[in-house]
């Protein structure tokens, strides 16, 4: 082999280290960081009516929303279960319900359905909630930002 096609391949397999090292240093998202305390959950412009999860009509979900008398503020959630499966949420949800004395939320997020518990103002009552419920046992839970009702607190902040 000639100089000059040794200096080719040699140039080549640099180039290549190159391109390799650079898409494996740039191409890590984990360098990324934020204040999980501001990140909030979007705040849908509409209800949405799932008659097929409810088995609801539409016309009886928009009458309870038209009698509703709660207010919504900015709050904190406990979640405790996220799954792709409508039926397995469901299942889970009554498991829930039988177990937590307060209110559960099924929401769902493409592509997950998520079972939220209780209504918050401050993220210290949630995280005391949250260390009762991973002392019963629930350890998979962590607490979100969401719209909470004002007029259903946990039972906790009432007291």
């Amino acid at each position: 082999m000639d100089t000059s096609r040794i200096n080719a391949v040699h140039k080549m397999r640099q180039f290549i280290f190159i391109c390799i090292v650079t898409g494996i240093l740039f191409g890590q998202d984990s360098l990324y960081w934020f204040d999980m305390s501001t990140v909030r959950d979007p705040i849908p412009k509409t209800p949405k009516v799932l008659d097929k999860i409810f088995g609801t009509s539409q016309l009886d979900v928009l009458d309870s929303i038209k009698n509703a008398r709660f207010t919504t503020q900015d709050g904190f959630r406990l979640q405790v279960f996220e799954s792709s499966s409508v039926e397995e949420a469901n299942r889970i949800l009554r498991k829930f319900d039988r177990a937590l004395p307060d209110s559960l939320y099924l929401v769902f997020e493409a592509p997950l359905y998520k079972i939220r518990y209780g209504n918050f103002v401050t993220k210290n009552q949630a995280d005391a909630t949250k260390e009762t419920l991973a002392k019963k046992g629930y350890k998979n839970i962590w607490i979100v930002r969401s719209r909470i009702e004002q007029g259903r607190l946990s039972k906790d902040q009432k007291n």
